[in-house]
């Protein structure tokens, strides 16, 4: 039994306080919410002013730290989760607390710290999903089939650009070695400089030009690779986070894709779209090389739902060297199978519908379609190198 005055000593509930945490989870998701049907207010919002400053600056500070903040923040909110479910036991075995009291003590401090969490969520990256997409932005229309004679020249393309950079870096159509990776701080002054003629042809946003902090590399890219993803951008630090031993097909298309998030651009099609013009810019050979191959894949993957045999003939163009490297891709991701890699798919299809995205995971694969439509409003040029 509890004796009286130890439960008059009980720690307070500190009841104004927890509110007010959930009440501002609770009132970023409703901004979300205003915002999602009104994208114009969001670009007046969101495009110009403290927000996009405030994300940039806490880009470049943490950049100036030479490992990975991100995973840091983590798991220190995960330890004041535990030292606080940890204390209460304590306080409920010595007396100083009744069980129920305590769990309503825990429930208030979780709601608080999960409406902080959400409402710094929501502004520093929730509300860059309300803003007008790719599309809007490119005027670009998406309506009407796509068949395979519209979808087979493009996908050839793709990969007649592939080969020609294998064969600029290597001089052969087989090196007899997977591709290596660029360091990434290369690739980033690279792409900087591509960006600037992305922003200027499509007239985007000109703060996309402004240079953010060099993507990280996750400390835990082991336990990280198991669970499929290559990449992420973490709102609360600003940081751009890759695998560390991403193959060298896939590292500067992937760091390509976080730069746009850090540049304000949410959709992961939208992150592919860019990832590729980006990337077609760079002046670095193996920076297109990517970007082309990347091209080509979702390319072939939709032809391949048309027509299968013309996917594998196309296919069948691919350099001895480029074929090495994709199969290096599918064996670098072998180790996310089973119940990591649904765990990690889960976790992100999850996160992107409540980010407004009702097609989930799925929304990667739009970019294939807007590819198409740059084609139909540009010509096939658009999707071909460009002199630089």
């Amino acid at each position: 039994m509890v004796p009286p005055d130890a439960v008059a000593e009980a720690p307070p509930l500190r009841l104004r306080r927890r509110l007010a945490g959930i009440g501002a989870g609770v009132g970023a998701v409703l901004l979300f919410l205003v915002l999602q049907g009104r994208p114009e207010v969001a670009e007046r919002l969101l495009a110009q002013g403290i927000l996009p400053a405030f994300r940039r600056s806490l880009s470049l500070m943490t950049a100036l730290v030479p490992f990975s903040l991100a995973e840091l923040v983590v798991l220190v909110v995960l330890g004041l989760l535990v030292v606080g479910a940890v204390r209460g036991v304590r306080q409920v075995r010595r007396g100083q607390d009744r069980l129920p009291r305590t769990l309503l003590r825990g429930a208030l401090r979780l709601g608080h710290d999960v409406g902080i969490l959400v409402a710094l969520l929501v502004v520093l990256w929730g509300v860059q999903h309300t803003r007008p997409g790719l599309e809007d932005r490119l005027g670009i229309q998406m309506a009407g089939e796509v068949g395979v004679e519209e979808i087979e020249p493009l996908a050839a393309a793709a990969v007649r650009s592939a080969n020609r950079f294998y064969r600029e870096i290597h001089g052969s159509r087989d090196a007899g070695a997977p591709t290596p990776a660029p360091p990434r701080r290369e690739i980033r002054h690279e792409l900087d400089r591509a960006w600037e003629r992305v922003v200027a042809h499509y007239r985007l946003p000109p703060r996309a030009t402004l240079s953010h902090g060099t993507p990280k590399a996750f400390l835990s890219t082991p336990l990280v690779r198991r669970f499929g993803i290559s990449g992420m951008y973490f709102p609360f630090t600003g940081e751009a986070l890759l695998l560390a031993d991403l193959p060298g097909v896939l590292m500067p298309k992937e760091m390509a894709h976080e730069m746009a998030h850090q540049r304000g651009f949410a959709s992961e099609s939208d992150a592919n779209v860019l990832a590729f013009l980006v990337g077609r810019e760079a002046a670095d050979p193996r920076i297109r090389y990517a970007a082309y191959v990347f091209l080509q894949r979702q390319l072939l993957s939709a032809l391949a739902e048309l027509d299968r045999e013309r996917a594998v003939a196309v296919a069948a163009e691919r350099h001895p060297g480029v074929r090495r490297d994709l199969q290096d891709r599918e064996r670098y991701w072998e180790v996310a199978r089973g119940w990591t890699r649904d765990v990690g798919v889960g976790l992100n299809h999850a996160m992107l519908r409540a980010h407004g995205v009702p097609e989930g995971i799925a929304s990667y694969r739009g970019s294939t379609w807007v590819f198409v439509a740059l084609a139909r409003e540009e010509g096939v040029e658009a999707l071909l190198p460009p002199e630089v």
